[in-house]
């Protein structure tokens, strides 16, 4: 294991592969007075929005096209392109044992940066819990939970420092646990979208086209995220699981199946595995939980 020099803010820090994710967590870091020292990227058009955005506004990061370049200016290296080049960047560069190595993925394992740590270097993962529209995200970072992750206990200290200090709070995470961490991410946000998506085109037999159709749920997917916020679960729950409505449930796979035989598998599927949820609230009665289990079981398999 790498002998890390006393991290703290003022500890070098590079940001490899700076896309949308890395940029807004540079500018983040920047912000809360940590030293970032350089930042890279292979595009010509990425550089010119980081030198405008990120040099000219603080004190100074290298704006450079080579990641050994950018490497050799920091103790701590986020590598923060895209996960299937994860490996490859890592791979690339020639680390030193008093280096701390990090990627930004979510499911990724930590061994990824196997060719770091053969080569003495720390290795670890600090993931943002969030989405970055822009690499002008880092003001998304408030309240955010960061999957952590790290070999050397003087590094895990040092990013639940910095979790905190960007805003949001540490979560420490196991590779073996990455997949079902990423894949509760990919649910609450993903297919979330998605799943809107399905619920504003069930509009156009109304003659409401789907974009027109999401503005006018969009005041209700905001209402519920509110009651998510405030009330938890399983209050936020609503609609005919919480009431014991088996006709109403028996109708709507009814009417998403007309639709196409993936809606109705769509919605039977995501309503069958929250049933149980819905069923907290003390309102679903055993046989009414029973018959409703009993529409959307066979409905999956359609």
């Amino acid at each position: 294991m790498s002998v890390l020099p006393g991290l703290n803010r003022q500890t070098s820090i590079t940001v490899i592969a700076a896309g949308r994710l890395g940029s807004s967590i540079a500018g983040a870091m920047l912000k809360a007075g940590y030293s970032v020292a350089a930042v890279s990227n292979r595009r010509a058009d990425r550089r010119e929005w980081l030198s405008v955005n990120l040099a000219r506004h603080h004190s100074g990061p290298v704006i450079t096209e080579k990641a050994q370049t950018a490497a050799d200016l920091a103790t701590v290296v986020f590598i923060t392109g895209p996960d299937s080049a994860i490996e490859e960047i890592c791979a690339g560069i020639k680390w030193r044992d008093d280096q701390a190595v990090l990627h930004c993925a979510g499911v990724l394992p930590v061994s990824a940066l196997d060719s770091a740590l053969a080569h003495g270097a720390s290795t670890g993962g600090f993931h943002p819990l969030q989405t970055f529209p822009s690499p002008e995200s880092s003001d998304r970072l408030k309240d955010v939970s960061f999957a952590i992750e790290a070999d050397n206990s003087d590094l895990l200290h040092w990013l639940k420092v910095l979790a905190t200090n960007l805003g949001g709070s540490p979560v420490e995470i196991e590779s073996g646990q990455r997949a079902a961490y990423h894949a509760s991410a990919v649910m609450a946000c993903g297919l979330v979208a998605g799943l809107v998506g399905l619920a504003a085109e069930m509009w156009e037999p109304l003659g409401v086209d789907r974009a027109d159709a999401l503005k006018r749920l969009i005041p209700l997917i905001r209402s519920t995220v509110d009651s998510l916020d405030e009330q938890g679960l399983p209050l936020a729950i609503t609609g005919p699981f919480v009431r014991g409505d088996v006709d109403t449930v028996e109708s709507h796979l009814e009417t998403t199946n007309r639709i196409s035989p993936e809606m109705g598998r769509a919605y039977a599927a995501l309503a069958l595995a929250s049933l149980h949820i819905a069923r907290e609230q003390g309102g679903l009665s055993d046989e009414n939980f029973e018959r409703i289990k009993s529409l959307l079981s066979p409905a999956i398999q359609r």
